[in-house]
């Protein structure tokens, strides 16, 4: 099957029986991976209950339905996996940790809003302090 060149969206092939299958999972991998929230990236083992639609960035040595797919996307779609290999550029939240996250080609980094193909990173880090005035 062909897919697209950036997203690894599946098209539709001439005379395709069948076409909605293909189409519905297009849509719902672009459903997850558009405004993309990641529940987490330190989980290796997929969850017991998963909401649909919901996505994690796999942490090293995963395993069971998750296992070979290091560093990808696992979204949850049509009561199954499907993975996503994320690219260079791609930008996300994760939503355990509350961070905004740039991926550089290997790693999601933490507040980064841009980096170089050499590898350096330019990040944007808000600090708040609370300070007490007494009279």
């Amino acid at each position: 099957m062909a897919n697209t060149t950036n997203l690894n969206l599946p098209l539709v092939a001439a005379a395709q029986a069948q076409k909605h299958v293909t189409v519905n999972e297009g849509l719902a991998r672009l459903d997850a991976l558009t405004q993309l929230t990641l529940v987490s990236r330190s989980v290796a083992v997929p969850p017991g209950t998963v909401a649909e639609g919901a996505a994690w960035s796999v942490a090293p040595s995963a395993q069971g339905a998750w296992a070979g797919h290091d560093g990808e996307i696992a979204i949850f779609a049509n009561n199954g996996w499907v993975f996503a290999q994320p690219q260079q550029g791609w930008r996300g939240w994760i939503a355990d940790e509350a961070t905004p996250v740039l991926y550089d080609g290997t790693v999601w980094v933490s507040g980064a809003v841009a980096a170089s193909p050499s590898g350096a990173v330019s990040r944007f880090e808000t600090v708040e302090i609370d300070h007490a005035i007494l009279a």
